[in-house]
């Protein structure tokens, strides 16, 4: 089966993204719990520059993360040298590693990469191969409460960062719904010192897909998971109405 391109151009520089991200509390996080109890080597899948993957290592969790974006992947090998952290690039929806896992996740919205149902479905199937009999899934979701999805086409600064070379780095975007294809899309100009100054490289787009939770719930009883567990957040926050996060652990069936 052949699948549409992932749009990765807002990872093009990992230096940025982890600027922009930064740095991932992961004091209780039923993360650290799940890794440890696994009793064995855990995968990640889009596991970027290694923001999740190396803090888990240096807690002695071993792991393989799985990257598709090239410069994402590549500093991410750099960065986690001498852990135990086997880095492989590869698609969520079509990675073969010939091995389980007792542990399988994907953090920060990884899942709403994958734009189409057979896309998502493709993805559950390689889980499913990976997971060893007793193994648990864990994956978070993006959820958004209809009441906000409110087209913003008249592009605005977003927010401001000092990099590295300790740069003024301002950034403005637009953004909008497809509603027929329930998607989510972004597009972004970094400009150098402020909402009017000269952009730094070609405007950057991101789509995903929106997603609600008994959808996913449905998508996943259908492709043989099982709900074991939902939460708000990696911290183990009861199911909440807000808009947020929206976190799954599963078990296959």
């Amino acid at each position: 089966m052949n699948f549409e391109p992932i749009n990765l151009s807002a990872y093009a520089d990992p230096v940025i993204d982890e600027l922009v991200s930064g740095k991932p509390n992961l004091e209780n996080s039923i993360l650290i719990d799940l890794g440890q109890e696994a009793n064995g080597t855990v995968l990640e899948l889009g596991c970027g520059y290694g923001r999740i993957t190396i803090p888990l290592a240096e807690r002695g969790i071993e792991l393989v993360g799985v990257e598709l974006c090239p410069p994402s992947i590549a500093a991410a090998r750099e960065k986690g040298t001498g852990l135990p952290i086997e880095w492989v690039e590869g698609d969520a929806r079509t990675f073969q590693l010939n091995r389980q896992f007792p542990f399988i996740f994907a953090r920060g919205g990884v899942f709403d990469f994958m734009l189409t149902r057979a896309d998502q479905e493709a993805m559950l199937a390689r889980v499913r191969e990976h997971l060893s009999g007793d193994g648990l899934f864990a994956f978070d979701i993006c959820y958004r409460h209809p009441s906000r999805m409110v087209d913003y086409k008249e592009e605005s600064e977003w927010f401001t960062m000092t990099d590295t070379m300790g740069r003024k780095i301002c950034f403005t975007g637009v953004d909008w719904y497809d509603h027929d294809n329930q998607l989510y899309i972004q597009r972004c100009w970094e400009r150098l010192g402020g909402a009017d100054g000269e952009p730094l490289r070609e405007p950057w787009e991101l789509t995903l897909r929106y997603n609600f939770p008994q959808d996913v719930e449905t998508l996943l009883h259908y492709n043989g998971f099982e709900v074991i567990d939902r939460y708000t957040d990696w911290f183990g926050t009861p199911p909440s109405k807000e808009e947020g996060t929206s976190l799954f652990v599963c078990k296959a069936v």
